[in-house]
């Protein structure tokens, strides 16, 4: 997923504001925004940290092309030194886990540098548990790639009529010009 294109969602989807009203925010040309999210120029490095700190994203949530548009909590700029996780699990020992009033909602003590999360056993887990398990696991899998791909499209179909019509109009207002 392209850096434009994740600046388009956030901007448009997330913020809900123009690009105008950006520019404003973030003392910018308007035109440096349109060209980020055209893909035709890249944010310098204090441009990157002023977008991550509008956003409340991370650096890494915006420059990683393999990514997802949407966001996960360990992608908000203000959880960067939080509690960070792979996937939708999260592992931890058993007797960290506490049931909270209703036994439905869990506390989960962490400490800091404490591995919370080991890929080679989760793989070993998806390979060898239940088959329960492992549908539950490719079924959110495929709910998500489904919606990130949904998602995709509408983006990239917005992002192109809003530059028709902004191409449109210059066209209009190139026209009127030449008839006065």
């Amino acid at each position: 997923m392209s850096l434009g294109l994740k600046l388009y969602y956030l901007r448009t989807r997330v913020k809900k504001v123009t690009q105008t009203t950006m520019s404003k925010d973030l003392r910018i040309r308007q035109a440096t925004i349109s060209n980020i999210e055209q893909g035709l120029s890249q944010p310098s490095l204090p441009l990157l940290r002023a977008l991550c700190r509008y956003f409340d994203v991370t650096p890494t949530y915006l420059l990683d092309e393999e990514g997802a548009i949407e966001l996960g909590p360990a992608e908000r700029w203000s959880h960067r030194h939080g509690l960070a996780s792979a996937g939708n699990f999260l592992e931890v020992r058993k007797n960290a886990v506490q049931a909270i009033d209703d036994a439905e909602s869990f506390l989960v003590a962490m400490l800091p540098g404490t591995p919370v999360y080991d890929e080679d056993a989760a793989r070993k887990r998806l390979t060898s548990s239940s088959l329960e398990l492992k549908n539950a696991f490719q079924s959110e899998l495929d709910a998500r790639l489904e919606r990130e791909t949904k998602l995709r499209r509408e983006l990239e179909g917005e992002r192109r009529a809003s530059r028709m019509r902004r191409r449109g109009s210059a066209d209009l207002a190139s026209m009127s010009a030449g008839e006065s």
